[in-house]
C-alpha cells in the first residue's frame, strides 16, 4: 500500500510530541499529507473550552511549523468526548495511517477501562502507529509476529510502506496441542502439526512482497517466542495484527493488547482487511 495521508492525534503531552515528530518524519519520507487532530473534553465549561481551543491551536501550530518545513498540513481542534470523538474522526478522515503517542500509565484505572489508545486501535478502520521511543531516524529493524490472519497481513504490508529499507524478521509461534500426551515436540503428531503450519504459512504468504523474508516457524508459545525475539533482534518497530486468536476485554487480541499496554518499541497495529 502507498501511504498518502497521515493523521496525527495529539493531547499536547510529551508523548504526543513524539507522535508528531514521527508522523511528520514519515510524511517527509512518503510525500504524504498530514492532519493533526486534538480533542478538548466537552465536560469543561464552555468559556474555558473556547479558550483552550485557541491555546491548543497555537501550541500545535508552533510545533508543526517547526518540523513541517514545506510539507502541507492541517490542524483540527474539536470539543467532545475525547475517546468517542477521536474514534469518529479517525474513521471519517479517509487517511492511510494514524499516529499516536503511548498512553499515560494509570495502574488502577488501566485495569478497569480501555485507554484512549486502546479504544482507537480496537475501533480504527486504519492501521495505527503507536510511538513510544524518541524519534531520531527512520525505522531500521521491524519484527512481525504473525498468526496467518488478514490483520497480520495488513500489519506487515503497512510496515513495508512505513519502513521500506528496514531489515525484517517475520515469525509464527506454534505448538502441537497436548504435547505432554502426544509424545512431545519431536513426536509424529508434532511433525504433522508442523507440516500443516507450514502449509498455512505458504498460503498466507502468497502474493506478499518479495522484500519480506520467509516466515520462520518457531515451536514455542506466542508470548515466550515474541519476547525472545525482541531480546535477540532488538526491533525499533513491531508490526502486529489487532485480532488473531483470542480476545481481551479491550476488544483486541490478547497478545496485541499486552503489547499495547507496555510497548517495548514503537508498535504498528492493523485490524485487517480482505485480501
Amino acid at each position: 500500500m502507498h501511504i498518502k495521508s497521515i493523521l496525527i492525534a495529539s493531547d499536547l503531552s510529551a508523548r504526543s510530541d513524539r507522535a508528531l515528530q514521527r508522523g511528520f518524519l514519515l510524511a517527509h519520507e512518503l510525500d504524504a499529507q498530514v492532519q493533526v487532530v486534538s480533542i478538548i473534553d466537552d465536560s469543561v465549561p464552555e468559556s474555558l473550552a473556547l479558550e483552550l481551543v485557541d491555546k491548543f491551536r497555537a501550541h500545535l501550530e508552533a510545533s508543526a511549523k517547526s518540523i513541517a518545513e514545506n510539507l502541507p498540513y492541517t490542524i483540527h481542534i474539536e470539543t467532545g468526548d475525547p475517546i468517542a470523538r477521536l474514534v469518529e474522526f479517525v474513521n471519517s478522515a479517509e487517511v492511510d495511517l494514524v499516529v499516536m503517542g503511548r498512553h499515560r500509565a494509570r495502574r488502577v484505572f488501566d485495569g478497569l477501562r480501555k485507554t484512549t489508545v486502546e479504544s482507537v486501535v480496537s475501533q480504527s478502520l486504519t492501521p495505527v502507529l503507536l510511538v513510544t521511543d524518541p524519534v531520531q531516524h527512520g525505522y531500521a529493524r521491524v519484527l512481525a509476529p504473525v498468526a496467518f490472519s488478514a490483520a497480520c497481513r495488513q500489519a506487515v504490508t503497512t510496515a513495508l510502506s512505513v519502513a521500506p529499507e528496514a531489515t525484517y524478521r517475520v515469525f509464527h509461534a506454534w505448538m502441537a496441542p497436548f504435547e505432554g500426551l502426544t509424545g512431545g515436540k519431536t513426536s509424529d503428531y508434532a511433525r504433522a502439526v508442523q507440516r500443516e503450519t507450514a502449509e498455512q504459512s505458504a498460503t498466507w504468504s502468497a502474493g506478499l512482497p518479495t522484500k519480506l523474508p520467509k516466515v520462520d516457524l518457531v515451536q514455542n508459545g506466542v508470548g515466550t517466542s515474541c519476547y525472545n525475539e525482541i531480546k535477540t533482534f532488538a526491533p525499533d518497530l513491531i508490526a502486529v495484527g489487532a485480532t488473531t486468536r483470542t480476545l481481551s476485554f479491550t476488544g483486541l487480541g490478547s497478545f496485541a493488547a499486552e503489547l499495547l499496554r507496555d510497548p517495548p518499541a514503537d508498535l504498528l497495529i492493523a485490524r485487517g482487511a480482505e485480501y
